[in-house]
Order: structure tokens, then sequence, then C-alpha cells
């Protein structure tokens, strides 16, 4: 018989092989019946409510199910702990209190927070400066306390400019015009009213100018700022690839930094901010040279025989020096 007879073919032997977790009499079925045939704990129950959750969803129900833990550790847990975790916790439990304190402070001074909010946002609105708040302050408290001299004095000046505004008196020019028949009361307080609002509309139109420069002079440091930040910080990175010892370096140069910036100014350009950084490494590097280099060994006047090698002696220079040349070099027996 040939032997090809006596094999089945491999293509035969595949077929033969039945598929996962079928046995007699079943057509069929997934891997997964056929492990859980195997193992009936890979089975879900479904009694307990946990067939078809996640591992999450179980842990997240697990954790849900735990009792809420108490603040403070029992005296008994802390005793099972060893010293140094006693006293991490103790030290953890300090901090928490020294937190909470801190956080009840904050609570405390919250309503006065907000109270001085609005204060300064109604004077900033308003356009009415430090100086007039704390006069008109100071006006209301003597008012309260009964000193209507010092209240009088401190309205006094107002109350002669709204006088001269709405016509019930006239300015000194004006009353010396009318006096002389140039112009008539009723166009004396005409003219006083309108030259009053000229001069109002030209100071707010100057304080509104400064407040634009000076908010214009604001903006434009921030962005030189930044732009300074982003040219230093691009030319640390620089260094740092071209310089091994920077890491160790950089906490000494960004405080040499601080000392160029008193010593000249503060930075007008990125170029010169990066001119700052530069001179504050060459000084770190000074320093950092002085450091690092090793201690170097006096040299001894005497030369010694041990680990002498072969080769030219030195010449003598005095008859002692022969002597112990010749000495040192003898065979020794």
């Amino acid at each position: 018989m040939a032997e090809n007879d006596k094999l089945p073919t491999a293509v035969e032997s595949v077929e033969q092989v039945p598929s996962p977790g079928t046995d007699a009499g079943d057509a069929g079925g997934s891997l997964l019946d056929a492990l859980q045939s195997a193992v009936p704990e890979l089975r879900q129950d479904d009694d307990d409510g946990s067939r078809g959750e996640s591992p999450s969803q179980v842990a997240r129900t697990a954790r849900d199910s735990e009792p809420e833990l108490p603040e403070e550790a029992t005296p008994e847990e802390i005793a099972k702990l060893s010293r140094t975790a006693q006293r991490r916790i103790k030290k953890l439990n300090s901090q928490r209190m020294k937190l909470a304190g801190e956080v009840q402070r904050l609570k405390t001074l919250e309503p006065n927070a907000d109270a001085a909010a609005k204060v300064t946002d109604y004077l900033r609105r308003n356009d009415i400066g430090q100086d007039d708040f704390l006069m008109g302050l100071e006006l209301m408290a003597a008012m309260r306390r009964g000193d209507f001299v010092k209240f009088y004095e401190g309205v006094r000046p107002y109350m002669k400019l709204c006088e001269e505004y709405l016509g019930i008196s006239l300015p000194p020019d004006l009353q010396q015009q009318v006096q002389q028949g140039h112009m008539t009361t009723q166009a004396a307080a005409a003219f006083s009213r309108e030259r009053m609002d000229r001069a109002m509309a030209q100071t707010s139109a100057v304080r509104q100018q400064a407040a634009l420069h000076q908010h214009q002079r604001t903006s434009q440091q921030e962005v030189l700022a930044n732009q300074v930040a982003a040219a230093v910080n691009n030319w640390e990175v620089q260094v740092a690839r071209s310089d091994p010892n920077y890491a160790a370096k950089k906490a000494a140069v960004t405080n040499t930094m601080w000392a160029v910036v008193r010593e000249q100014g503060s930075p007008q350009s990125p170029e010169h901010g990066i001119q700052i950084a530069q001179e504050a490494l060459r000084r770190v590097n000074e320093q950092y040279r002085g450091w690092a280099a090793p201690q170097r060994r006096p040299t001894s006047r005497v030369p010694s025989s041990t680990g002498r090698t072969a080769g030219v002696a030195p010449e003598p220079t005095t008859l002692l020096e022969a002597v112990k040349f010749a000495r040192e070099g003898a065979p020794r027996l």
C-alpha cells in the first residue's frame, strides 16, 4: 500500500476537527459558550444584577456601597501604623486644620471684599479720584460728629461753583461787566454757565486722554514683557543645548539676571533682554569656572624616585644632586 493511502491529507484532517464549543449532537456554538461550558465559574449569575455590567460599573457600584469614612482616624487605627506614618498623619492633620482656618478667615472677609470691589467700581465709573473720595468721607464724618465749621469750609468752594453755574451769583469778572453796563445780568449768567461747561468738557477730555495713554502704555508694557520673556526663553533653550552644565547654573543665572536689571534698568526690547541674560550667564560662568577648577598640587622641588621610568636621567646641577642621582641609580644588591 502506498504511503499516501495510509495518511489522510491535511485538508481532510482540518475538516474532521470539530468547531470550538461543539460536541456530539451540537451543530454549533461560540468560543465563549465553549469556555463557559468548560469552566462554570465564568458564567455570570443573573440573580446578583451584575450580568452585562462593565468592570468600571462594578467598581463604581462597590465604591458607592462602601460606608463613608470619618475625617479623623481613630487612635486604634493610628496605633497600628508605624511611627513614621503616625508623624505623617499628624502633620497632614495640622496642615488641614490650618487650611480650614484660613478658608474660614477668607469667608469672613468675603463680604468686605465684595463691598470694596463695588465701591472701587463705582469710583472708576464716575471718575472720582482718591483725594476727592477721601475728602468727601472726611466732610461726612465732620457733619456726623457736629463739626459744622469744618463741613461748611469744605463744601463752600463747591457751593460757590454751583451758585455761579445756576446764575444765583456771578463770578467777580462778570459782575464787574454788569456793573459797567457791558452786559445784562441774564447774559452774564448764561455766559458764566457756558464758560463753565467748556472748562468741564476740556478737563474731561484731558482726563480721558490721559487715561487712554495710560492704558496704551500698560498694554505696550505687557506686550514688551511677553516678547522679552519669549526671547529669553528661546535663548535659554539654545544655551541648555550647547552647555550640558546649564541645568546646575540655571538658578544662579536667574538670580543674576535680576541683579543686572537693577543695574541697567528694565529691558527696552527683546534684544536688550537677551543681552541682560548673556551678561548674567557670563558672570555665573566666571564663578562656576572658579568652583569647578581642580586645585593644583604644588610641584615637589626634590624629584622622587618612586615610579621613575627608564630614560635619560636629569642633569645634576650641584654636587649634592650628583651624589643623590648616583645613589638612586645604583643597582640594589
